[in-house]
């Protein structure tokens, strides 16, 4: 990590710790996978869902709304505030001003999903031995993570191209949601069917990680589109230059 890419990092990061919108998103999520995880259990009961399943399907589901409120200020908020034009006059690259401010973005949606952990644990204290070890959440943990580092990328990008925030955060949203129905698409029409869509519909790859099994598609998909937006977006960041 070099000079340039560390200092924004540090900027980035320490500058979320005192920001009032970051904490009403980390609410906003906790609230609705904590909804989402209880009422899911109400209504699996009986039924063949783990409760690993329900878990990551409560933390999946709201994720992509939190990533978008994390990633919308990333530029568009220098450019909602007047300050993006100075950076970009700076002589420094633009790729690590993007990767920096990616990895700290990236470690808010973390420490976000870390706190989804607290349902969990109250759930595992009432059951007492009867609960599920918590080593067994291992799986959903990657899957989540690489669900998150797309999702990370994907606003990062979208912040770059955006005027306004809010329209970064809509744009994020919708981006995700469009590429998901293509690549669902795509993997029925064209592929046969036999290659399963990495992102949509999510509950393969769910089903899959709540029971410790990552395929190595999911993993090259999550990670190799999160690369392509990163790419995707130093390009617009260049090209924006000059």
């Amino acid at each position: 990590m070099n000079a340039i890419l560390r200092t924004v990092f540090f900027r980035e990061f320490f500058s979320s710790l005192y920001s009032r919108s970051r904490y009403v998103t980390f609410a906003l999520f906790h609230s609705l996978s904590g909804a989402l995880f209880c009422t899911a259990l109400q209504l699996a009961e009986g039924k063949f869902w783990t409760i690993q399943t329900i878990w990551t399907l409560a933390v999946a589901l709201p994720l992509p709304i939190a990533v978008s409120l994390v990633t919308m200020p990333v530029f568009a908020g220098e450019r909602s505030t007047g300050t993006y034009e100075p950076l970009k006059m700076l002589p420094i690259p633009l790729g690590d001003v993007a990767i920096g401010k990616f990895i700290a973005s990236f470690i808010s949606v973390t420490v976000c999903m870390a706190g989804s952990l607290v349902p969990w644990f109250v759930l595992c204290h009432v059951l007492k031995d009867r609960a599920p070890s918590t080593a067994s959440l291992a799986g959903p943990a990657v899957l989540l993570l690489l669900h998150a580092f797309s999702w990370t990328a994907l606003g990062t990008f979208s912040s770059s191209v955006a005027r306004h925030p809010w329209v970064a955060a809509a744009g994020t949203l919708v981006m995700g949601l469009g590429l998901m129905m293509l690549w669902s698409a795509i993997s029925h029409f064209w592929l046969g069917g036999n290659w399963l869509s990495a992102s949509f519909p999510i509950l393969e790859e769910i089903l899959d990680a709540s029971g410790g099994h990552i395929r190595l598609h999911t993993v090259v998909f999550h990670i190799g589109f999160g690369i392509l937006a990163l790419f995707a977006t130093i390009r617009t960041l260049e090209a924006n230059r000059t």
